[in-house]
């Protein structure tokens, strides 16, 4: 046996990791933990490199690279992620460069074009990875592996879309044990029992919001008894005592959601969750049966209390159900937690106090507050493209917390201005504060508490050290795009499309 190592999947940097970012979560790449065991169910050797998560460096990427020397590389690339991935890249072809170099995700996917201007990937993945990731594995020239994009001599070719497989129970659970548990934990606010992980019972969403690249995209499930398979096995064997599912849609699949809470309710495992839910896809009926089955809390993304914008941003849910949705989950005993957008087009000051006050307004436990970005892939990024309105592309700013679309109506100040002082108008009632004080349950609770308030309402900075993390910040995208291919990087595709094989 070759003393290589097969297939080596690596998570970037994210390259923020100071301010409000510590109260965001660091949780496992399912993404590449998913292909990870898929691999390893054909016998494959796998490795997983989650830098993020681990906090390593570039050195520790190149010694890592040399000790195991993989046949094959994988980078999974998020917006705010895809200029440090490009780096790793170089990297990679610097150790080895008879290595098959290749990318995917949301980010990676919508530019094809710009991410193979860098020599050193050989494809670009689009759409679910486990199908090419095994053809790549099994020698299969690019050609024929639908869903590919890669270079053929100095334009790009972008292979057919590949089928959805609509039977995600065929695949392994994630592949857990090739990350380390004690480097992740939850965002603040998000959970009631530690520790605490993410999961998917769901890809896809069916629903049209223009700032989401899970927007129109074909919904599936897995099956309830396989999840709650894959919940006692992370309890049983890693101590996980908090599920957070992060479907954009939890609740879509009524019969399915039932089922799997008879199914826990059964078991009485003794582990809490929490999921997203839609003001119109919730119900008593739904509720009473995930209150019984240990959850606690339910995220909505309800992002506008104008009707105006909501049209604007393809979410038009008129407030009544989100308000009765909220009613719903109080009268159950499930806490809320409600997100909000600020900064979307035509959004004027009058616009967001609109959205403080409906907040307010709901009662929500929890108020979350981001300000618009336009990801690649998503309708409002093509828009600003057309419009010229898009400030740049230093990836970088894409995190929720910077404004990137010029809008006459609004400045810049306006918008974060109203950001601080939201939060502060929010947080600042007895009610609120009370909440927040009844949740406390454990030393994590406290510690959240006072990270956020320091953040969030004293505009106090908190920084992470104790690791070099400065090799991934600072970055220039362009220097590491050596190749021109003669054709435009710049084409504005919608997720949705690009998965039904539209490439324009």
């Amino acid at each position: 046996m070759s003393d290589r190592v097969d297939l080596v999947l690596i998570y970037p940097p994210w390259p923020v990791l100071d301010d409000r970012a510590i109260l965001q979560n660091s949780l496992p790449p399912l993404g590449i933990l998913s292909i990870a065991s898929y691999m390893e169910s054909l016998g494959y050797r796998v490795r997983v490199y989650d830098v993020h998560g681990e906090k390593i460096d570039d050195a520790e990427v190149r010694r890592r690279l040399s000790s195991d020397r993989p046949r094959v590389v994988g980078i999974s690339v998020l917006t705010n992620m895809a200029i440090p991935a490009q780096k790793i890249a170089k990297l990679v072809k610097e150790v080895l460069p008879d290595c098959t170099l290749i990318v995917g995700g949301v980010h990676a996917e919508t530019m094809p074009e710009r991410m193979l201007r860098n020599s050193a990937i050989d494809a670009v993945v689009r759409g679910d990875g486990e199908e090419p990731v095994r053809a790549i594995m099994e020698g299969e020239p690019f050609s024929k592996i639908p869903g590919l994009s890669y270079r053929v001599g100095r334009s790009v070719r972008n292979n057919h879309v590949q089928e959805l497989n609509y039977d995600l129970d065929k695949y392994p659970f994630p592949a857990y044990h090739l990350v380390d548990f004690k480097n992740y934990f939850p965002a603040v606010g998000s959970y009631h029992n530690y520790p605490a992980i993410n999961m998917l019972m769901t890809r896809g969403c069916p629903g049209k919001c223009v700032f989401c690249n899970s927007a129109r995209t074909t919904l599936r499930s897995r099956s309830p008894a396989r999840v709650v398979e894959q919940i006692r096995l992370l309890r049983d064997k890693f101590g996980i005592r908090q599920i957070q599912f992060y479907d954009d849609t939890f609740t879509v699949f009524k019969k399915a959601v039932l089922e799997f809470c008879h199914l826990m309710s059964a078991t009485d495992m003794g582990v809490t969750w929490t999921a997203y839910i839609r003001g119109d896809c919730f119900s008593d009926e739904m509720a009473a049966a995930m209150k019984k089955a240990g959850c606690h809390q339910v995220l909505m993304g309800v992002e506008t209390g104008n009707p105006e914008i909501a049209k604007r941003i393809g979410k038009p849910i008129d407030s009544e159900r989100y308000l009765e949705a909220i009613r719903i989950a109080h009268r159950h005993g499930i806490e809320v937690r409600c997100s909000f957008i600020v900064g979307n087009m035509d959004e004027t000051r009058r616009t967001m106090e609109d959205t403080l006050n409906f907040a307010i307004e709901l009662d929500t436990d929890l108020f979350q507050l981001n300000i618009s970005t336009p990801y690649p892939g998503t309708a409002l990024y093509a828009e600003a493209a057309a419009k010229g309105t898009l400030r740049h592309q230093d990836w970088y700013s894409y995190g929720q917390g910077k404004v990137l679309v010029d809008q006459p109506q609004i400045s810049d100040d306006e918008i974060y201005r109203f950001e601080r002082y939201a939060f502060r108008k929010f947080y600042m009632r007895p009610i609120a504060i009370w909440r927040m004080l009844k949740r406390i349950t454990t030393w994590h609770h406290l510690r959240d508490i006072f990270l956020a308030a320091n953040i969030l309402l004293l505009g106090k900075h908190k920084k992470k050290g104790g690791y070099n993390w400065g090799c991934w910040q600072g970055l220039v995208e362009e220097d590491f795009l050596d190749l021109n291919l003669g054709e435009s990087d710049h084409t504005q595709r919608l997720t949705f499309e690009l998965r039904q094989g539209v490439m324009v």
